[in-house]
């Protein structure tokens, strides 16, 4: 993502994640298709204005599906006159407000006083691979008063904050823990944002609980999941297309979250990333190191050798 200031950005970099501190109007260009990223913005202690911004689509479906206003005019007003992308010029964000832009698009972010602005710039491969579409959530207003939105804010401030006190490997490592944290309240926001009632939520939790138990049985899949909680296979797939991400890819992520675990701590040398990666189900060591990069933004023997070298 390019970047071009009013101002010196102070941008930290904690491994895939960036974070600034933003006090005055700072202008960022477009990325090129080669490296997207997203940004998040969250206004803190005072208004933060935002200009020049359009949304465009991330996995190729309308963010802004729906009758979403903004500016006084809804999507199906701007498809009507032609306009390709959602368009957020003079959007504010409140204090406690966080916001979602695509890296496709420019942007202008001036905060006013008092406070500032807290940007995390992401990589959108990443995003995408750990949660699935993430269009419905660009451009949407979140509330990060409390809850995992708040975590999130608390620890991407302790972040810039702290960032001259640590070292470049312990910003690393620090940055994996924050990404996660995001991944987490995100996974949350899809939710939230399909409206699914208390007891779906409640289903769903269950059902997260229980493959997580099982994640080491390599006959699980969604047929024995529907069968275990007596639902269809089809209501299943349904209940998991409000996170954005299928049944069977869930199961694949949180395997390798957990392969990630034990390569971190077993030192991830040659031998034991071919033995973790064939117990947890993936025999293929090529298409392993394959998906383990779209998750974590590096292959496995370079994601734990630049992490374990830090200890």
């Amino acid at each position: 993502m390019e970047r071009h200031n009013d101002v010196e950005l102070a941008l930290w970099s904690y491994g895939a994640v960036e974070v600034a501190w933003l006090e005055q109007a700072v202008h960022l260009a477009p990325a090129s298709p080669s490296a997207m990223r997203v940004a998040a913005l969250f206004a803190q202690g005072g208004v933060v204005r935002i200009r020049d911004a359009a949304v465009e689509r991330i996995n190729g479906s309308d963010p802004l599906a729906g009758t979403k206003t903004y500016q006084g005019s809804t999507a199906s007003d701007r498809d009507r006159r032609g306009i390709a992308a959602p368009c957020y010029d003079g959007l504010e964000l409140e204090p406690g407000a966080g916001w979602l832009w695509s890296g496709r698009a420019p942007l202008t972010i001036t905060p006013h006083p008092p406070g500032g602005a807290l940007l995390a710039v992401l990589p959108a491969t990443t995003l995408m691979a750990r949660l699935g579409n993430v269009d419905a959530l660009t451009g949407r207003i979140l509330s990060v008063v409390q809850g995992c939105g708040a975590v999130c804010v608390q620890l991407l401030s302790a972040l810039v904050m702290q960032a001259p006190l640590l070292s470049a490997g312990q910003r690393l490592i620090l940055g994996d823990g924050a990404l996660d944290a995001i991944i987490v309240w995100l996974r949350g926001e899809q939710a939230t944002d399909n409206h699914l009632s208390t007891r779906r939520r409640e289903l769903l939790n269950a059902i997260y609980s229980y493959i997580d138990y099982r994640l080491e049985d390599y006959q699980l899949c969604p047929r024995v999941i529907a069968d275990r909680f007596g639902v269809s296979v089809r209501y299943l797939h349904m209940l998991f297309a409000a996170t954005g991400i299928t049944v069977t890819r869930w199961i694949t992520i949180r395997r390798l979250e957990v392969i990630r675990s034990e390569l971190l701590r077993c030192g991830g040398d040659h031998g034991s990333i071919r033995d973790i990666a064939t117990r947890w189900g993936f025999h293929d060591l090529s298409r392993f190191s394959r998906v383990f990069r779209q998750h974590f933004g590096e292959s496995p023997s370079v994601y734990v050798r630049r992490r374990v070298e830090i200890r």
